[in-house]
């Protein structure tokens, strides 16, 4: 969404693959190099050096001008009041 370009992009399926697996990511020359770091990190294709997203939170490119959004306490509760009465279980919850 920053670059409006797709971050693994060919025409060729399994090249497509290798650039992932590697972290084979091309930086826009006018792209800050905060951002570029961060695309870089959030790419990153092993998942214990990946960034998380408590460091991506507190990172200076991605605090740049970031409000964190800190939903009504009421309407959370309305939520999960709705779901209750209507027996719903959220999707990541398996049912057995």
């Amino acid at each position: 969404m920053l670059t409006v370009y797709l971050p693994f992009d060919d025409r060729n399926l399994a090249l497509i693959y290798q650039k992932i697996c590697k972290g084979d990511v091309r930086m826009h020359k006018w792209m800050t190099q905060g951002g570029q770091s961060l695309i870089k990190r959030i790419l990153d294709p092993n998942p214990k050096t990946r960034i998380t997203m408590a460091a991506i939170k507190v990172d200076e490119w991605f605090k740049q001008d970031y409000t964190p959004t800190k939903p009504n306490e009421d309407e959370v509760l309305s939520i999960q009041e709705n779901a209750i009465e209507n027996q719903e279980l959220p999707t990541h919850v398996n049912a057995f």
